[in-house]
């Protein structure tokens, strides 16, 4: 089943590779309720190296995964398999295909997400090139298994399974809610059922003989129950099956509610829309969690504290405001029950693996924050604000310890050896009350003046207490007698990209990143120790340069960021620059957008009082940018954004919308156009 080519479609633009590695690197195909993570190569191998070691990969429809995946071959009319060769496989954010050629016939194969209940098709079509008739073969494998979501506490016996008229019907005898129906509508010429030590391999055999230029078609749909058994997938197996064909002639709709970006900078352009496309196929919606982001694939498909708060800016900018105000609502109802503690990581079924870091509690009240202030949600806020006033009120200072009152716990360096004191998770306080006092201000409560006071009284003990003037930078931890202690970590760009430093001594932390911490990539793990460059910090870095009007640099790390979807898996933004660990990361398109919205163009919303200010951070000789359709609360608006001109169309919106730009201000009515160039 020889691959040569692999190519990512994305409206106009297109990744193509011939290289063999990136060829045979992972994919995912994606909806709420399901995804298939597998190989270019269209070959069945293990993934997944730490979390169920070599099972993350497969059919996943959580909290249990139900088949490892499906393969094809063609045999001839004494059983051989025919050698298929040539082969292309193709995507795009809502469907994958391969195509390949054995002698004169031409095989294909067409996999989606349905839309709904769980639900996997695939149509496979065989035609006839040649100029005589054809007799052969078709045989689909499917190794199935059921096999509960990691740390979810679902044993499962593996799966029975026996074909019932043109289906294949399986059950778990441990877990009587799971059920899959997989078939055709027309029954099999033959078919096997291969148990294995854990599940099965089912295989179906299809004759079929073509006349030259003929072809046949087959739909081929896998349901999925996690309550209703075989019975449930049988039924909706029914229901679903006759417009299969038809779902395949559609052309998705996977953008027609987003904000689109055009720019002279076609690679800007393209990457706006692939990091947009990530986080489309990153959604979810399970029974037991609500819909929220992937954190990463394949090793976390869990709801986390942290990645989901990096990602809200740019993900609510973006147009994925519903699934951003869900998230942060799953994470609010499992603070709720621990003190306002919010949670690192949540399993799939919903069972709290890691009851959360220092820092996520502050993180999640910026998060809140952010939400706000593009979205105007004022009810979901309130809802939120007694949460946010005991967990950044009393949860954090609960948690530090004598002088020096600094929180005591882990942050975001998860590293041995530090002090019991970290950089991060004291910055991440200082930001959290501040949001805290802005949402207090916003619902019109009566503390926030006693959140900036004691906001701006950490900052202060914060900025003389950490830093390290022979160094010129803050130290990353400190421990229990107020020693401190450098290890040169990737949080030391927190201080500047959070703005809690005045500028001279932004500038100083800089100059040291720039000529030690970062490579040709972006920002360092920990220097000297471990280089690897992580989308996460450089995202922050890219920030931080935006704040200090160093635009070049800015769009540079973004631009490193993006690299990744053109290394390995096409079209996923990575983890790891310029490919590794998860294929496709969360905070990678989070970061990416929110530096491209809210740095380079500078677009800072306050959807609660109707106001935009325009502040873009762009290189001199920068062409313009055009960003259509993005929302800032009720206002629908384009702006087209130059290093020295602004024009703002406000398309619709319940009253003016005041926008502020190189000393300019203007309220704009909806339907007016404001335009300045300075």
């Amino acid at each position: 089943m020889t691959i040569l080519r692999r190519r990512f479609q994305l409206g106009a633009h297109e990744l193509s590779t011939d290289d063999a590695a990136a060829i045979a690197a992972p994919y995912i195909l994606a909806g709420p309720q399901l995804y298939a993570i597998g190989y270019g190569s269209g070959m069945i191998a293990p993934i997944g190296d730490e979390h169920l070691v070599g099972e993350m990969g497969g059919i996943w429809a959580h909290p249990i995964k139900v088949a490892d995946g499906l393969t094809l071959a063609l045999q001839d009319a004494d059983g051989n398999e025919l050698p298929l060769a040539d082969g292309l496989f193709s995507q795009n954010p809502a469907e994958i295909s391969w195509r390949w050629r054995s002698g004169d016939l031409s095989l294909s194969r067409r996999d989606r997400v349905l839309p709904g209940a769980p639900a996997y098709a695939a149509l496979l079509e065989v035609s006839n090139e040649g100029k005589a008739a054809v007799s052969a073969t078709l045989e689909v494998s499917a190794r199935l298994k059921f096999l509960g979501c990691w740390f979810g506490g679902l044993e499962g016996q593996g799966g029975a399974y026996n074909l019932s008229d043109v289906l294949i019907l399986g059950h778990d005898e441990l877990q009587p809610g799971w059920g899959i129906a997989l078939g055709t509508p027309v029954p099999p010429k033959t078919f096997t059922i291969e148990p294995e030590e854990r599940g099965a391999t089912a295989r179906l055999r299809y004759a079929f003989s073509l006349e030259p230029g003929a072809v046949r078609s087959w739909p081929l749909l896998l349901t999925v129950s996690q309550q209703g058994g075989w019975v449930a997938a049988q039924s909706r197996w029914r229901e679903l099956i006759d417009g299969v064909a038809a779902a395949f002639a559609e052309e998705p709709a996977f953008f027609a509610d987003l904000p689109a970006l055009r720019a002279a900078d076609e690679a800007l352009e393209r990457d706006f829309a692939l990091a947009q496309a990530n986080l489309r196929m990153l959604q979810a919606d399970y029974p037991d969690t609500g819909a929220y982001f992937l954190a990463g694939l394949p090793e976390y498909p869990q709801l986390f504290g942290c990645d989901t708060t990096y990602s809200i800016p740019g993900a609510v900018a973006a147009g994925f405001e519903a699934t951003a105000r869900s998230a942060l609502g799953a994470l609010a109802a499992y603070a709720e029950r621990a003190c306002g503690r919010v949670p690192h990581e949540v399993t799939t079924n919903g069972r709290v693996f890691h009851p959360g870091n220092v820092q996520e509690t502050p993180q999640f009240a910026i998060a809140v924050w952010d939400y706000l202030r593009w979205s105007g949600d004022l009810a979901f806020a309130r809802r939120l604000f007694p949460l946010l006033r005991e967990g950044v009120g009393s949860y954090m200072p609960e948690v530090s310890g004598p002088e020096p009152r600094y929180p005591i716990g882990d942050g975001m360096v998860e590293r041995r050896g530090m002090g019991s004191r970290k950089l991060d998770v004291v910055c991440y306080q200082v930001a959290g009350l501040q949001a805290l006092a802005r949402l207090a201000t916003a619902l019109g409560e009566p503390d926030a003046d006693a959140y900036i006071e004691r906001a701006e009284q950490l900052r202060h003990h914060f900025e003389r207490d950490w830093w390290l003037e022979a160094e010129g930078l803050f130290a990353d931890s400190m421990h229990c007698d107020g020693s401190l202690q450098l290890d040169r970590h990737w949080t030391a760009v927190l201080p500047v990209q959070l703005g809690l430093v005045a500028p001279e001594r932004a500038a100083q932390v800089m100059a040291r990143i720039e000529a030690e911490f970062v490579n040709e990539w972006g920002l360092m793990h920990t220097v000297g120790v471990d280089e690897r460059v992580w989308t996460l910090p450089t995202g922050l870095l890219a920030l931080a340069a935006f704040q200090q009007g160093r635009a070049e640099r800015g769009l540079q790390l973004l631009h490193n960021i993006a690299r990744t979807a053109r290394v390995g898996a096409l079209g996923y933004l990575e983890e790891l620059i310029p490919q590794g660990l998860c294929f496709v990361q969360l905070w990678s398109a989070g970061l990416y957008l929110q530096g491209l919205i809210e740095g380079l163009l500078g677009l800072k919303p306050d959807a609660v009082g109707h106001r935009l200010t325009v502040a873009p951070c762009l290189p001199e000789d920068y062409g313009a940018v055009t960003l259509r359709g993005l929302r800032v609360g009720a206002h629908r608006i384009s702006v087209t954004i130059s290093p020295r001109a602004l024009e703002l169309t406000h398309s619709e919106g319940p009253a003016p919308l005041r926008v502020e730009y190189a000393g300019v201000v203007a309220d704009v009515a909806p339907g007016d156009v404001f335009s300045h160039t300075r």
